[in-house]
């Protein structure tokens, strides 16, 4: 007995350290577990993973929340995964996201509705992989929630483009557009026009009224061109008081009906004197031999000759 007593709590003691070390091994893998969720779900990132036998795809807690998903749903079939996350594009998702090559594969951008139809964006990385034959084994995603920096940068875009006071597209965007639409024709053929008109005697308004009242008046000629263009007419604050149309597959005669009804608008709108306020346009179409210099100072010819046959009119040619 007193030779077996020592073995047992020598054994007892080595049970109870192995105890020790497999309860300390367990708290740093928790606590590693914990770290790495808080990362994901500060990073706004799930993961999954699609075994290649059955395909059964398994989802992170953070991917489940980035669906609007409850826990019931941490495993589902690889078709209702991608289904899930892109319905619209589904096949081409799924090409995608499990490829055998050894490249680097560029990530997959596109968007997704969550469960109360607002639209997010997702970035998607994945990698598929094999066994000795080239067969494919497991397929692991990383889904990143890139909503708020696609937004941002739709924003600043949107600003790039965008007359701050008036909210119409600034004098880059609508040359750009222009410009656009004059090579485009060269091989369409398509008539297009376009139309520069300034308002009447600006300066005289901002002098009597002040700046303030200047801008809601720019704002409201801006709301006139909303309500009477077409919604393929592309238009924007080109200068102080002078703003360009560019109207696609349009002839010259409707284009000059269209700025004749903007004018007319324009006139509704009333100073404090009781005076109207005006505008003179200049309207002409797209010919074969014009570039976009010919074009602008074509249009602008036509705008001056209006100024100076007695302002608010529209000339044509």
């Amino acid at each position: 007995m007193t030779n077996i007593e020592p073995s047992l709590n020598l054994h007892q003691l080595n049970l109870e350290m192995e105890n020790h070390q497999l309860k300390k091994d367990l708290r740093e893998r928790q606590f590693e577990q914990f770290t790495l969720s808080k990362i994901q779900q500060v990073a706004k990132v799930g993961t999954w993973k699609l075994n290649h036998l059955t395909y059964d795809v398994c989802l992170s807690p953070e991917l489940l929340t980035m669906l609007g998903l409850t826990q019931a749903s941490c495993k589902l079939k690889w078709n209702q995964f991608v289904s899930l996350i892109d319905p619209s594009q589904h096949l081409a998702l799924e090409t995608k996201l499990i490829q055998l090559e050894n490249v680097e594969h560029p990530a997959i951008v596109h968007a997704f509705l969550d469960d109360t139809q607002t639209k997010c964006h997702f970035k998607h990385f994945s990698h598929t992989f094999t066994n000795s034959i080239g067969q494919p084994l497991r397929t692991v995603g990383l889904i990143q929630d890139i909503t708020e920096e696609f937004n941002q940068a739709k924003e600043l875009e949107r600003q790039a483009i965008t007359d701050e006071l008036t909210k119409l597209y600034n004098r880059r965007k609508i040359n750009a557009s222009l410009r656009e639409l004059i090579n485009d024709t060269a091989n369409t053929g398509l008539p297009f026009s376009i139309m520069l008109f300034d308002l009447d005697h600006f300066k005289r308004v901002n002098d009597a009224f002040g700046h303030n009242y200047g801008d809601e008046i720019l704002m409201a000629t801006a709301d006139a061109m909303r309500k009477f263009l077409p919604s393929y007419a592309q238009y924007g604050r080109w200068g102080g008081e002078e703003f360009l149309i560019v109207v696609n597959n349009v002839s010259l005669t409707d284009a000059c009906n269209i700025a004749q009804h903007i004018k007319n608008a324009l006139n509704t709108i009333m100073f404090p004197n009781k005076k109207s306020l005006s505008a003179s346009f200049g309207v002409t179409q797209f010919k074969r031999d014009d570039n976009f210099t010919t074009l602008l100072t074509r249009v602008d010819q036509l705008m001056y000759k209006a100024k100076q046959s007695g302002r608010n009119l529209v000339v044509c040619g």
